[in-house]
């Protein structure tokens, strides 16, 4: 019996790399798809969904543009898309009078997650979400827009490192005075940490969505080798279980993968609408 821990690894379907499986079995792959020694899978991923979101975007700013009411189910389907960013992201995080200056950003921020999300869906493909790489990148722009936008709100660099330091008052002697100083000095330091700690909480968070979601579908499927793949096969397995293994996995994917597409959309949600908190937070600090 081969050695089954050296072949099967449960993330390698979600790992970059620079080889497109598609039907493994029949031999078609894609190899050496790499620049530099950088695999270049994700980036050819991440590529084809900026595309379809720019051109997405353009087609429906020139449909807009003409005054005319919305036609067709694909000009409905996208403009309620960014309604839902203007109405349900940008406004309840910025208000009403800010949304719309932050609208571009968030809207494009919202679509290409939720479009990274969506491809791995697409069997032989994969989600590019599931990189910390990616979802590092995209957690680092947030920052960069965050905080430039609480600089120039505030008028400069200094003033708004000084919208991190709490007011605390306390009357009394010396030594309450002490303490105060040392408590401002304990919650500065504190918030400067969490303006790096909420976008490396956003990274994470959607890493880890999608990394374990496409890992688990993936895993029930790998039941089927499991009980006929002779590489994989546990010793336990009978031919006769693959009748029993396998519609209940295809069942039990099927119905995971529906839940798959929403994960798909609440995440891309979740990472826009922080940003957006983030972002109202950075220009009107709550203290």
């Amino acid at each position: 019996m081969a050695d089954t821990s050296k072949k099967f690894n449960p993330f390698d379907h979600v790992a970059d790399s620079d080889t497109f499986h598609i039907f493994e079995t029949a031999g078609i792959e894609i190899h050496g798809v790499q620049y530099g020694g950088i695999p270049l899978k994700f980036i050819i991923l991440m590529t084809v969904c900026g595309i379809g979101v720019a051109v997405m975007l353009i087609w429906l700013g020139r449909k807009m543009r003409t005054g005319e009411p919305p036609t067709g189910k694909l000009w409905n389907l996208i403009e309620s898309l960014v309604f839902f960013v203007r109405d349900k992201i940008a406004r309840p995080a910025l208000g009403e009078k800010e949304a719309d200056d932050y609208l571009p950003y968030l809207t494009t921020l919202f679509l290409f997650i939720f479009a990274m999300n969506l491809i791995g869906m697409v069997p032989f493909l994969a989600s590019p979400t599931a990189s910390i790489m990616v979802t590092g990148a995209l957690a680092l722009v947030s920052f960069v827009v965050i905080h430039i936008s609480g600089i120039r709100t505030h008028g400069g660099l200094l003033p708004y490192l000084k919208t991190f330091i709490p007011h605390i008052h306390l009357e009394g002697g010396a030594a309450l005075q002490l303490f105060a100083a040392v408590l401002i000095v304990g919650m500065a330091v504190l918030e400067y940490l969490t303006a790096f700690i909420r976008v490396t909480v956003l990274a994470i968070r959607l890493l880890a969505n999608m990394l374990a979601g496409h890992t688990v579908l993936f895993v029930i499927l790998f039941f089927i080798a499991m009980v006929d793949d002779p590489r994989y096969k546990i010793p336990i397995a009978q031919d006769w279980m693959f009748y029993i293994v396998m519609p209940f996995s295809v069942a039990l994917v099927t119905a995971l993968s529906l839940l798959e597409l929403f994960i798909a959309g609440l995440q891309a949600f979740i990472f826009t609408f922080l940003t957006a908190v983030f972002i109202g937070l950075a220009k009107h600090p709550p203290h």
